[in-house]
């Protein structure tokens, strides 16, 4: 089984499956070139209404016949998984839908404590599908609520503190990037675009393969020539075995001390002791990462 954890919510699924497309608050999954399963979710302030959830779905699937059923009508293995989601504190209202050449069942679901509404569907084909679509629902996650946010794709895994938002992302090939953002006042947050204003950028990167990437210079040279945020050469950067680290301040002036607009840069990248990769994870802004914190980020991340 795979682990998927994605802006807050995290589900486990078939090896066989794969993410094919990746959005902030939306996963696909396919099984050789086949759709098996679509999860969307979002935060719905105040009251929560599953017909008004299931109507939007709906929209999407208008050549569709969409109907609500209870748990008397759906498959065994697929109550069980509802009745553990409701043990865990999330609600869910199950439906069906039908077209000309697919056919599935999927759930609405809401999390009354932190406000989460989700929708997740799975594409049914044959028995198999309908086990598998059971456990991937029973191990519907909620990560909303805690004070670190962990996340996990393609084979990386991390945590991050609860005020770092999601900003952006792209997974190539050879190279993953996904960053955060902290604003520094916690007020800001949704008013301002991601990334604007004082703040914190948290950027996470892979890049592969260690051996070639790194085949004719040395992991520090590397980085200052190579990496986005490397820092200037102002900032001394420390070698410690197959590990670079620096902390200093990239940009400053009297006039950015004076409006405390000073770019402060602390990163860390080292070589995976197996998976041949370079993980890096770097902090920039106004706001400088406090030590503590920013090791706690890099002992989380890793290959999984």
């Amino acid at each position: 089984m795979a682990e998927f954890i994605w802006n807050g919510v995290g589900i486990t699924t078939p090896d066989e499956w794969e993410p094919s497309a990746i959005e902030r608050d939306g996963l696909v999954f396919e099984n050789r070139d086949r759709h098996v399963c679509e999860v969307k979710w979002n935060v719905v302030q105040g009251s929560f209404s599953f017909d008004k959830h299931i109507k939007r779905l709906t929209k999407g699937h208008k050549n569709a016949a969409l109907s609500g059923v209870t748990e008397d009508e759906t498959p065994q293995a697929w109550t069980a998984a509802l009745n553990r989601l409701t043990q865990s504190g999330i609600r869910a209202k199950s439906f069906i839908w039908k077209t000309e050449i697919n056919q599935g069942i999927g759930a609405a679901l809401h999390n009354p404590a932190t406000g989460l509404a989700a929708l997740i569907q799975f594409f049914i084909h044959n028995e198999q599908d309908e086990t598998e679509a059971a456990s991937t629902l029973a191990s519907f996650r909620d990560y909303a609520s805690g004070k670190t946010i962990p996340w996990a794709m393609f084979g990386l895994k991390a945590r991050v503190p609860a005020e770092f938002k999601l900003e952006t992302f792209s997974f190539k090939p050879g190279h993953y990037t996904i960053k955060f953002w902290r604003p520094k006042n916690a007020k800001n947050t949704g008013r301002l675009p991601a990334g604007k204003g004082p703040g914190t950028h948290l950027v996470f990167e892979r890049f592969a393969p260690a051996s070639v990437l790194l085949k004719r210079i040395s992991i520090a040279d590397w980085a200052r020539q190579t990496m986005e945020n490397a820092p200037p050469e102002s900032v001394e950067i420390s070698t410690d075995a197959n590990t670079i680290y620096w902390n200093g301040t990239a940009r400053t002036s009297l006039l950015r001390r004076t409006l405390q607009r000073a770019i402060y840069t602390q990163g860390a990248v080292w070589v995976t002791d197996n998976g041949n990769a370079l993980l890096s994870v770097i902090a920039h802004g106004t706001v400088p990462a406090p030590d503590a914190i920013f090791t706690d980020i890099c002992e989380s991340y890793e290959l999984v």
